[in-house]
């Protein structure tokens, strides 16, 4: 039994990060049923802003600050350059828009830190506290308690702010909200902003729980975060949470129970039976087509 408590630490810790980013994914998704395809070279790029301006002498809190305001003007450019002159196009033009956006901040992250690994600065405590017989980090409760803290701030916002209530209009009809006299533009520069720097957030704790920042931390978190949302049921705020943690509940058993080589395979054939049975996902409902 000890053993799955401690599997479970661990697991909720990497989970929270995954449903950080994938929150992000599912707010874009519910007003446009769109997948931003660049979000997660965003949080890439973001995590390297934080470590530059580290290195540069500024304290890890302010470079942490900055680097969530870069990436979410990041964010804001994204949607403004890539995403709006082709909204109203067939879906596919959108996501090879995103697509060309994600490889040029790759290309951009390239040129000016090159394809190496770095390591990320190590600020949180790395202490071990014993609860009985389970092993807890410290780093880990940090890391859990920030994601779910910003997420939890996240979801106030949208529930008790005049954006945040804008934004639910726009998410249960984009029309009917553009009628009423929402700035939809305003709402969905605003979404891409906000998914940005909780993705930023969940790249600073994921290069700090794996002590590694590289390029292609871009597309790992793309396909962790998507596979989180799809779980919990895309466009589902509460669902991508859920999904996120239950993915990396589910990597930690199976790299421990069934074997490391079997880490990502065995959450995806959960992913898969549970789309079988539920297509829309744990607790997502089945979408209409916006025609």
């Amino acid at each position: 039994m000890n053993f799955y408590l401690q599997q479970l630490v661990n697991g909720l810790a990497a989970g929270s990060i995954y449903a950080l980013v994938a929150v992000g994914y599912s707010l874009v998704y519910s007003i446009l049923y769109l997948v931003n395809f660049a979000h997660g070279d965003i949080y890439m790029f973001g995590t390297f802003v934080a470590l530059a301006l580290y290195e540069a002498g500024l304290p890890f809190a302010l470079a942490a600050i900055l680097a969530c305001i870069v990436g979410g003007a990041i964010g804001l450019l994204v949607e403004r350059i890539a995403y709006r002159p082709v909204r109203q196009a067939n879906r596919i033009v959108p996501m090879v828009s995103a697509l060309g956006a994600a490889l040029v901040l790759e290309a951009a992250a390239q040129l000016i830190w090159g394809v190496q690994t770095l390591s990320f600065p190590q600020e949180i405590p790395q202490k071990i506290i014993h609860a009985g017989s389970v092993i807890l980090g410290e780093q880990e409760i940090v890391i859990f308690i920030v994601a779910i803290g910003a997420m939890l701030l996240f979801t106030a916002a949208l529930r008790y702010t005049k954006i945040g209530k804008a934004t639910t209009a726009v998410c249960q009809d984009l029309e009917a909200a553009q009628l009423m006299g929402i700035r939809v533009n305003v709402v969905i520069m605003t979404v891409y902003a906000a998914g940005a720097v909780l993705g930023v957030i969940g790249g600073m704790l994921f290069s700090t729980y794996y002590d590694a920042v590289y390029i292609g931390m871009g597309i790992l978190g793309t396909t962790k975060a998507w596979a989180a949302a799809m779980l919990g049921g895309v466009g589902n705020i509460y669902g991508a949470v859920a999904g996120g943690l239950l993915l990396g509940v589910l990597e930690s058993l199976s790299g421990t129970v069934v074997g490391s080589g079997y880490e990502e395979a065995v959450p995806l054939v959960v992913i898969v039976a549970v789309l079988v049975l539920r297509p829309a996902g744990l607790f997502g409902r089945r979408l209409t087509e916006r025609v």
